[in-house]
């Protein structure tokens, strides 16, 4: 099991505002969700001491993403490479280069899977 696994509230910023999500990260799959609605896939694996994987997700019609990119109709999936360090520091804001502009990410672990499932 890896010390990322776990449930974590994600603080985002980019150009156009503000926004939280959750995500989960076990068994090297990604599941989560945006208060805007927005639901997230993905998968990952652990290689030298950090996770490499993507996450995918649709924008729908009418909407505009925090990076600023507007949608008159629904996306097809945005597909966003992910790298981060297998422990995630809940202290660091990490860059997201998404291919509809870049994100500040900061991740807090609220819930550990294992033997002591809370944080």
């Amino acid at each position: 099991m890896s010390i990322a696994e776990g449930i974590y509230t994600a603080y985002l910023t980019g150009a156009a505002g503000q926004g939280m999500a959750m995500f989960v990260f076990r068994d090297g799959k990604i599941a989560g969700a945006d208060i805007a609605g927005l639901t997230f896939a993905g998968n990952y694996e652990v290689k030298d001491a950090h996770l490499i994987g993507e996450v995918w997700y649709r924008m729908p019609a009418d909407s505009v993403s925090i990076t600023g990119a507007s949608f008159q109709q629904g996306s097809d999936n945005i597909v966003v490479p992910l790298s981060l360090p297998e422990a995630i520091d809940p202290n660091e804001t990490y860059r997201i280069d998404t291919p509809i502009g870049p994100l500040n990410a900061k991740f807090v672990k609220n819930v550990s899977f294992g033997d002591n499932d809370a944080n």
